[in-house]
């Protein structure tokens, strides 16, 4: 192996490994399905806010998690919801499916 190329191999190695370092502390994801005004939003690690278009460009936020209690703010509106328990937030009725410090599932609906 020639001095050119041991050199080209280091850095595409190094830049492998950065990049994957770049990877692993990206923020956390945001997914959402809607079907006729009800969606599920899945905030996963560390993710913290979404805009679901199927809830008339909603925007729902994350604020906390405490046990099975998550703190949310959906279209400006301020709420505590325990799991398995939908509270109303707003316009919108919401309920949290799943509570983890790594994933948090909302059902909401209008």
């Amino acid at each position: 192996m020639t001095i050119r190329a041991r050199r080209a191999a280091r850095i595409a190695a190094a830049s492998a490994l950065a990049f994957g370092g770049l990877l692993s502390a990206a923020p956390g994801c945001t997914t959402n399905t809607c079907v006729n005004g009800s969606c599920t939003v899945t905030f996963k690690d560390g993710a913290r806010s979404a805009t679901v278009g199927g809830l008339d460009d909603a925007k729902v936020e994350l604020v906390g998690v405490d046990g099975d209690r998550v703190r949310v703010v959906v279209a400006g509106n301020a709420a505590v919801v325990t799991r398995d328990v939908p509270q109303p937030v707003g316009r919108f009725q919401v309920k949290a499916t799943e509570v983890s410090p790594k994933k948090v599932v909302l059902k909401i609906s209008k």
